[in-house]
Formats: structure tokens, sequence, C-alpha cells
């Protein structure tokens, strides 16, 4: 009775924290879905209003007549679907110019049909300022007729024209869309918890059970196990010494070891430097730079002491506070003051290295190696 008792309280407690986790989960994958299919519709309402744009004022500047250009476009856009999203072309009158309805061509949009939500200035105004602005803007669109669902709409100027190039996508399909995500993702997390919760409940259960067959074991063997002890735990403290060892020797090994490549990022690209293409480091402003013997340049986030642990001393020294150079850029070695040495690098540093009177004899025995 006990120990089902503790099944059952172990079972209770995993389904509640993975139920829990899931829930979580789901509502932060759904939050982030949510905000990505909105950006992708402003982006896509930009992207093609502005392409139209362009695409009508090539064609009038080709020297095709307006209402050419404006039949081209209402052909184009004739009988698509405007149940979820579509493209029309309005002046800056409200007057709709092309519309995949052809009925609706040629009306004018009241100063009271619809009101305009800016999403960058979080102001609203009416749309038909919207469209006299003749500017490029984006936002939700409200309607004052209930029966009409707000929509995201993107508008773009036609340069040389008072054509107004708008892309509108039904909210109320979108949140369509978002709620079949949305159904989607729960039926998965609640198979996921589930499958999550049996798994951890059977090894559970298999743990507890592998204890107990140890345990009794454990109890038959305990006499025998006494006499046992005292050698046991000599072989064992040995064991711990020799391990001990081992590891203190890696570590050592590890941290004298040189690396074969330097990670950087250049312009959100990762490279990865060979250490042997490496000419110099050098500190600048608080930045270090590394700079190859091809004359590229990267930014590195590790200091200079943290560079020469990496790179090794055997083929880079740390010539002073700015600079750590290999030694096959070393191109001259001039004195340079009193008891001081001047080098010249190859590439060029673009500044004076000076080795201090208390590094040259540490300098000249790094170069005989």
């Amino acid at each position: 009775m006990k120990k089902s008792r503790l099944y059952v309280f172990i079972f209770l407690g995993i389904s509640v924290v993975v139920l829990l986790a899931g829930f979580v989960s789901l509502q932060y994958f759904y939050r982030s879905a949510e905000r990505s299919l909105w950006d992708t519709q402003l982006e896509s309402g930009q992207r093609e209003t502005r392409e139209i744009a362009v695409l009508l004022e090539q064609q009038l500047r080709a020297g095709l007549p307006e209402e050419q250009v404006i039949r081209n476009l209402q052909q184009s856009i004739l009988n698509t679907d405007i149940r979820s999203e579509f493209i029309c072309m309005y002046n800056t009158q409200g007057i709709e110019l092309c519309h995949p309805d052809p009925a609706l061509v040629g009306q004018k949009i009241g100063e009271n049909n619809s009101r305009f939500y800016l999403s960058e200035s979080e102001k609203e105004i009416a749309f038909s300022e919207v469209l006299r602005s003749g500017e490029q803007y984006e936002g939700i669109r409200s309607f004052s007729d209930p029966a009409r669902s707000s929509e995201i709409v993107s508008v773009y100027p036609v340069g040389g024209t008072d054509w107004m190039v708008a892309f509108h996508a039904n909210i109320s399909v979108l949140q369509t869309q978002l709620s079949g995500l949305y159904n989607r993702f729960m039926l998965g997390a609640l198979l996921g918890a589930l499958a999550v919760i049996l798994c951890c409940f059977g090894i559970v259960r298999w743990i507890y059970r592998k204890y107990e067959k140890a345990t009794e074991t454990e109890k038959k063997e305990l006499t025998e196990k006494v006499n046992q002890l005292t050698a046991f735990n000599e072989s064992l403290r040995a064991s711990r010494e020799k391990s001990k060892e081992q590891f203190v020797t890696a570590l050592i090994e590890e941290e004298t070891a040189s690396r074969k490549r330097i990670v950087t990022y250049h312009k959100n690209e990762m490279v990865a430097i060979q250490v042997e293409e490496i000419a110099f480091f050098n500190l600048v402003n608080g930045m270090t730079y590394i700079h190859t013997f091809s004359g590229q340049k990267f930014q590195s986030n590790n200091s200079l002491d943290e560079l020469i642990k990496q790179v090794g001393p055997d083929s880079f020294y740390r010539a002073n506070r700015q600079f750590l150079i290999n030694v096959q850029a070393i191109k001259n070695i001039w004195m340079y003051g009193k008891n001081q040495l001047r080098i010249t690098v190859e590439p060029d540093t673009g500044e004076t290295v000076v080795i201090s009177k208390n590094k040259v004899a540490e300098f000249k025995q790094w170069l005989d190696r």
C-alpha cells in the first residue's frame, strides 16, 4: 500500500511539473509565432507595394499613358482572392483606381469610412488622411462597418503621380491561422507532455526497483563486505590519488597546449583564423585587434593576457602592453634609446614597437629558443 501511494505521488508530481512547463513553453512559442506572423505580413506588404510602385513608375517613364498603366495593374490583380490579402491602388483623393473587385473601382473612400492606426507613432487618423499625405505608411485599418474585419495595410506612393499602392491583409484570416497554429501547438504539447510523464514515471519505477533490489542484495552481503572494507578503502584512496594526478597532468597539458585557430566575428560572420596566419595582436582604446600577414584586421573579445595563453609563448611574444607579436612577423630589431630595442614588423603596425630595458634579456632569451 505504501509503495502504491508513493507511485501515485510521483506520478502526480511529474504530471504537474511537466504540464506547467509545457503550458509556459506553449504560451511563449505561441506569442513568438504571433509576433513573427505580424512582422512577416508587414514586411511582405512593404516589399510588395514598393516593388509594384517602382514597376508602375518605370512604365510611366517608358512613355506608357497613365490610363494604360492603370489598366495593366487592374488586369494583373483582377479577381484575386480578397479574403486573405490583396493589392489595390488609390489616388490621394481617396478614389479606388484598381481593385480585385471591379465593382469597387471608381469609388471614393469617405472621411468616416475607416481609421488608420499608425504602428510607429501609435496615433490613429482617418485612412483618407493617410492617402492625402502621399507618403509611405504601415499600420492597422479598422472600418466603421462592424461587418468588415480590420486589416494590416501598407501604403506606398508611386513617384511622379498621385497614386498610392496599398497592400491589405485581413486580420480575421490571420487570427484564424493563429488559432489553428495554437491548436496544433496545444495538441503537440499535450502529446509530448503525456509521453514525457509516462517515460519519467517508468524510469522512476525502474530506478526504484533497481534500488530496492540492490538494497536487498547489499543487506545480504553486508557481513562479507565488512571484512573487506579496509582493503577497499586503501584501494579507493590510491585510485583517487592516481586520478587526481592524472587530472592535474591533463590540466597542465591543456593549459600549455597552443591553439591552432582563433575564432572571432567579422560583420556578423564567424571567422576561424589560423594562428600561423596571425602577424600580431594589438590593443587600441581598450579593444583587441587581430592582424594577419595578408593585411586583414579582425576584432577579438579576448585580452592580450588571454590570447598569449591560447596561442602559446613559443611563437608569440608580449612586447609591451599594446602588442603581442609573432616571431615570423619580426623584420628588424634596432637599438633604441638607453638599453631598449625597437622592432619593425611586417605588415607595418603603424606605430613604434619598443621592448623596454627590463624585458630585453627576456626577449633575447625568447628569440634564442
